[in-house]
């Protein structure tokens, strides 16, 4: 089984459709019986939020929609589906009584949330900002400046102070004239090949060295994988346009740290941008004949793996490691 959610044409914010695709089977589904399972094996209520017990929902009215069965969703379950960096196993449960099962697939750069519709702004018109702010009332500075400078004394002929005041001056410089030569003399001779050893060993840090040592956090490294939310994360390591062998070093990086979200949706991003490297690794994370289990890959498998197949094929039509496990998946 293939299922994947790709956006209303147009897009409408908050919908958005399902599609199902049943391997071997051309009929259409009209009706359809799921639940939905992140990776911390919890359910998706019809609240939005997740829980250990298992919630069924019915969709109705279904239609051909390519290849397979189309069914119209809402906010109630797109939003939370969005909002959950977790992968989600959707589980089919089929007129028949059969039951299917596989990762959901979601087109996350066409697919926006009901709140999108929300956020857009009038910009048109004044603000308040605008107003005109009226002029504060002069205070009475001179007054207060001039009550604060003192009266010039009265220049009396008798006064005799002054011109002792003026005698004294030169003999308080001449002292102070001394004290600093022999400061300094005694700098010169005792201090100097104490103080300037230090100064010449701690040198300052040039700017290139402080750049160096303290590493940019918006680079796609492992070293930001904790520091940064999952999606600045993923966004930084998608501006950066990395080569094929350093994103399989980050994903795997992610999965030693066991930040599923940023591995699958690295891997995803870059699979469905042509990266057929990363497509074939995606590809062989749910592969039975490749998989090897782990914290964000716990199981195999095989409608997963033939849908990164097949989305290799779409780039390179002549790949034969996706043409022979694409054929041999489908036996």
């Amino acid at each position: 089984m293939l299922a994947k959610i790709f956006p209303c044409q147009p897009a409408v914010p908050g919908f958005a459709q399902l599609m199902i695709r049943l391997r071997g089977e051309d009929a259409l589904l009209a009706n359809l019986n799921f639940t939905l399972c992140n990776n911390e094996q919890n359910y998706l209520q019809p609240d939005g939020l997740w829980s250990p017990a298992p919630h069924v929902f019915t969709l109705n009215g279904g239609y051909e929609f390519n290849k397979g069965s189309g069914f119209r969703i809402g906010p109630n379950l797109l939003d939370p589906l969005l909002a959950s960096a977790s992968q989600v196993q959707i589980q089919a449960q089929l007129a028949s009584g059969a039951t299917r099962n596989t990762t959901l697939q979601l087109v996350r750069d066409e697919l926006f949330s009901s709140g999108a519709s929300g956020k857009t702004v009038n910009y048109g018109g004044r603000s308040v900002a605008d107003a005109p702010i009226p002029a504060p009332e002069p205070e009475t500075a001179p007054e207060k400046e001039a009550e604060s400078t003192p009266p010039e004394p009265s220049r009396s002929p008798t006064a005799p102070r002054p011109k002792r005041r003026a005698s004294i001056i030169p003999v308080i410089a001449a002292v102070l004239l001394v004290l600093l030569l022999a400061a300094a003399a005694a700098w010169w001779f005792h201090g100097r090949d104490h103080t300037m050893p230090p100064a010449a060993e701690k040198q300052p840090e040039t700017p290139a060295v402080a750049a160096a040592a303290k590493p940019d956090a918006s680079e796609c490294s492992p070293a930001n994988l904790t520091s940064q939310s999952e999606l600045d994360f993923v966004q930084n390591c998608a501006q950066q346009k990395l080569d094929s062998d350093k994103l399989l070093s980050i994903i795997q990086a992610a999965k030693d740290a066991r930040k599923c979200g940023v591995a699958q949706r690295l891997y995803a991003h870059s699979a469905q941008g042509g990266d057929t490297k990363v497509a074939l690794a995606y590809a062989a994370e749910y592969d039975p004949q490749d998989h090897k289990a782990s914290e964000c890959f716990k199981t195999s498998d095989p409608d997963t793996a033939a849908y990164w197949y097949d989305t290799v094929l779409q780039t390179d039509p002549e790949n034969q490691k996706a043409k022979q496990r694409l054929e041999e998946l489908k036996k």
